[in-house]
């Protein structure tokens, strides 16, 4: 019986279109070539110090005394710490499973069962052995265990992202499903898994610190009778890691090479079972989505500060997808067409350079390799939905995951869909009201004299409308450089991600190629801060002034200067905490380039850390005493507070704070609280600029 969920499949499929190519095959035989390098390297590495090991213990030392005592025990330490350092890895083998994803069950959603089968059959791939969901955009193919996957046929499993689901239509799901089952038929995928385990066992050599380290260091830094061997050893490691750093890079150049020739052959075989359109349709469309899927999870989090909470956030999620389904309709049908009608959905506009070490290829190329030969194909516009069963509550089941392993939050009890809307309407109200003042307050704290100033200030205007457009122009032409500064920091990205074809920006006669691009930002970046701290006070002045006389006429003085006032706190609050996070930084870097640093100062640094953090919180003590001004979606004083930094983040654990994991909370934290600052920072501006709005109305 045909499959009713089933889009319909290409007719005139070329014969040899999934064939792999020369490019693929060469590709592979590099890449195994590397893989085997590496493990006859490897293994020489681990049986030669096993060797040393053993000759360390059974060598004669001739005469017996303190001398040659200290010796041996010296070269049997040195050569177990060489032969230790090569298999540590070894005791930290674990088959990781992502603990964000849930298991679907066969008799639960048949339709999908089916549906997966079907393509299997198209594409010669194996089943999984299971299906999960994730809360992402994203799909992907795995092992049921990498390791065992080394020597064995294991089985495989395929994880959908529920974020996927909700921004593709039918025939564009099929599509990425069939691209992911094209990676289920190529071999070469036990080649990633391969490389994946070697790039595991060279990690952990090179770069991972661990309990090996630190036992290396105390023997070093011991009586240099007992120390000696390890001070010998010490280099040889050091040769070692190097070696295997240039390992490293070598095999991922490799890989990542064969790993864009297998995107392309998946590719393929999505173009056989769905025609050429459906996958570049699904890569042009899943660029919003990310953005979509991130909007919908930031306001998640938002919520959830307020202690908000929703059963289902993919009711919301396809809420902004439809929002913005007119804006995207809009931009399909601006798409280029080719001489055959087809759309162009990927232009080479600017220049489409693959990275050495990216595993996909840019999306202009896909889409070339995809409608290479064009095969042609019905596009199903219903939804991917269709084929779960019970879709509300695999959507609640997914929530609650969201919000205990992405929120670290326990919710109790929730909000309707209705005041969650509401939420969201709020939190995006008044946003564009910094656009009239050329953006000024977005990458910039707006300075706030006291009263006795602005009133001084004042008495120059008359409160009309000619005074404010005067304001306007002049802040049009403070903010030209500013725009000029921050285009060319947009471009010395670019040139740094190799996204356009120039190397190289210009900025006062000074020429910065790939070289000197990080001296060049820099100098970027200073001389926007000098020209805000400079040139922009005086306007922020007469900004502030003049709707100040506007509010005495109006007998509103005392509700502009409270906003005024709580601002001014939220934007000091707001550079403390960059400040704090700054100076240890600072500090950490000032130890950490020493090599002499005692026990002793490491505590003094770990107790100036802790007082420095618990120090903000007293800061926050200051917004108990001002008049509190509404603010969106922040009702009192207590959720303003809550929304720069919950007080249980205050929370530290007792000890040693770089071995209790205390150090990295605290920087975490100071993370986010800058980016919740500045969150609030923009909500006080937007009820800065409202109030002005109220204050206009009417002037002449």
């Amino acid at each position: 019986m045909e499959n009713s969920t089933y889009p319909q499949s290409p007719i005139n499929v070329p014969e040899n279109l999934t064939k792999l190519p020369a490019s693929y095959q060469f590709r592979a035989a590099l890449a195994i070539l590397a893989i085997l390098l590496f493990f006859v390297m490897y293994f020489g590495l681990v049986v030669l110090l096993g060797y040393l090991a053993y000759y360390a213990f059974v060598y004669d030392m001739g005469s017996v005394n303190k001398l040659t005592i200290l010796l041996k025990i010296g070269a049997i330490a040195g050569a177990v710490m060489l032969f230790v350092f090569t298999l540590k890895f070894v005791f930290k083998l674990k088959n990781h499973k992502p603990t964000n994803r849930i298991k679907l069950k066969k008799d639960d959603h048949p339709e999908l069962w089916s549906f997966i089968d079907t393509i299997c059959k198209e594409t010669g791939a194996p089943r999984p052995k299971t299906i999960f969901i994730d809360p992402d955009v994203n799909a992907y193919v795995s092992y049921t265990n990498v390791w065992l996957s080394l020597l064995f046929p294991v089985k495989k499993e395929l994880t959908l992202g529920l974020g996927l689901i909700s921004c593709l239509n039918l025939s564009e799901f099929k599509a990425v499903v069939s691209h992911e089952f094209g990676h289920f038929a190529q071999r070469s995928m036990k080649i990633g898994s391969y490389i994946n385990s070697a790039n595991a066992i060279i990690h952990d050599m090179i770069f991972t610190r661990d309990s090996w380290d630190n036992l290396l260091d105390q023997w070093r830094n011991s009586d240099i009778r007992l120390s000696a061997a390890a001070w010998i050893i010490t280099p040889m490691i050091w040769v070692i890691r190097k070696v295997l750093s240039l390992f490293y890079q070598f095999l991922n150049v490799m890989y990542s090479s064969l790993s864009r020739e297998m995107e392309f052959n998946a590719d393929k075989v999505a173009v056989k079972t769905s025609g050429s359109e459906a996958i570049v349709a699904a890569l042009w469309k899943l660029d919003v989505g990310f953005e979509q899927w991130d909007i919908t999870l930031n306001m998640g989090y938002l919520a959830a500060q307020k202690k908000m909470y929703v059963k289902n956030m993919y009711t919301h999620h396809l809420d902004v997808i439809q929002e913005a389904k007119g804006e995207q309709l809009i931009a399909l049908g601006e798409l280029s067409k080719d001489s055959n009608g087809i759309n162009i959905y990927f232009t080479d506009s600017e220049i489409s350079k693959v990275d050495m070490y990216a595993s996909h290829p840019d999306n202009d190329k896909r889409e070339g390799n995809a409608k290479t030969p064009f095969v042609p194909c019905e596009i199903d516009d219903r939804s991917p939905w269709i084929l779960f069963n019970n879709q509300g509550e695999l959507q609640q089941e997914m929530t609650a995951l969201i919000h205990d392993k992405y929120l670290n939050k326990k919710p109790t009890h929730f909000s309707s869909d209705k005041e969650f809307s509401r939420f969201v309407q709020i939190e995006t109200f008044n946003e564009n009201l910094s656009e009239e003042y050329e953006n000024t307050f977005e990458s910039r704290f707006l300075t706030i004299e006291e009263e006795g100033e602005l009133r001084v200030s004042g008495e120059k205007f008359k409160g009309n409308t000619k005074e404010l457009d005067s304001l306007k122009e002049r802040l049009k032409l403070l903010m030209a450089p500013i725009h000029d500064i921050n285009e060319l920091l947009i471009k010395a990205q670019q040139i740094a991600e190799g996204s356009i074809k120039e190397n190289s920006f210009s900025f006062k006669g000074q020429q910065y190629e790939k070289k000197t691009l990080e001296e060049g930002y820099g100098k970027l970046i200073d001389e926007r801060e000098r020209l805000f701290q400079n040139d922009f006070k005086t306007w922020d002045l007469e900004f502030c002034s003049f709707h100040y006389v506007l509010a005495q006429k109006k007998g509103l003085q005392i509700k502009l200067l409270n906003v005024y006032k709580q601002h001014e706190l939220i934007s000091d609050f707001y550079k403390s905490c960059v400040e704090t996070k700054n100076r240890i930084l600072q500090e950490l870097n000032d130890l950490q380039v020493r090599e002499d640093v005692s026990e002793e100062e490491v505590s003094r640094f770990s107790d100036k850390v802790i007082m420095e953090f618990k120090g903000l919180k007293k800061e926050m003590d200051i917004f108990d005493e001002m008049t509190f001004v509404l603010l969106a979606n922040i009702d009192t004083v207590q959720e303003l507070k809550d929304a720069i930094i919950e007080a249980d983040c205050f929370n530290i654990e007792t000890g040693k704070i770089f071995e209790n994991g205390s150090f990295e909370k605290i920087m975490n934290t100071l993370d986010s609280t800058a980016v919740h600052c500045q969150r609030v920072d923009k909500k006080s501006i937007a009820a800065i600029l409202t109030i002005h709005k109220e204050l206009q109305l009417n002037i002449t």
